[in-house]
């Protein structure tokens, strides 16, 4: 045989040998990634913040008193506002394909401004965290 008929032979083997492997096939699981914010104050009206980390399909707000506004910026981050009364707790649900990788999310708080539109002076005891 030939040079070219065994390299022929070798790519048409691959295939074959992939699909004996031992290992398991896992395909993903797409999921909701909750997103909770923890704030100081009980005023705040909008929340800047920006969401790095595997793919995201789409975003809405945690709850119908809420409203969200995104932007991707390329593949991995999203910066959004979330409007209205907002508090302690869920704030946004992220739709991501593959549940299992919830834990590769960072979120973190930009600006925030209170009811009255004025920005809040310090960030100091904001966080955002995801939570699958």
């Amino acid at each position: 045989m030939n040079r070219g008929r065994w390299l022929l032979a070798l790519v048409a083997a691959l295939p074959v040998a992939a699909a004996c492997s031992d290992e398991p096939t896992r395909s993903a699981d797409a999921g909701t990634v909750t997103l909770r914010l923890t704030t100081p104050h009980t005023d705040d009206g909008a929340v800047l913040f920006e969401v790095t980390g595997p793919p995201v399909e789409g975003a809405t707000p945690a709850n119908a008193s809420l409203q969200l506004f995104t932007r991707r910026e390329g593949d991995s981050t999203i910066v959004g506002v979330v409007v209205g009364n907002i508090s302690d707790g869920d704030v946004v649900e992220l739709q991501v394909p593959d549940i299992d990788e919830a834990a590769g999310y960072t979120a973190r708080v930009i600006e925030v401004a209170d009811r009255q539109n004025a920005l809040r002076a310090s960030l100091t005891g904001y966080a955002l965290t995801s939570d699958r």
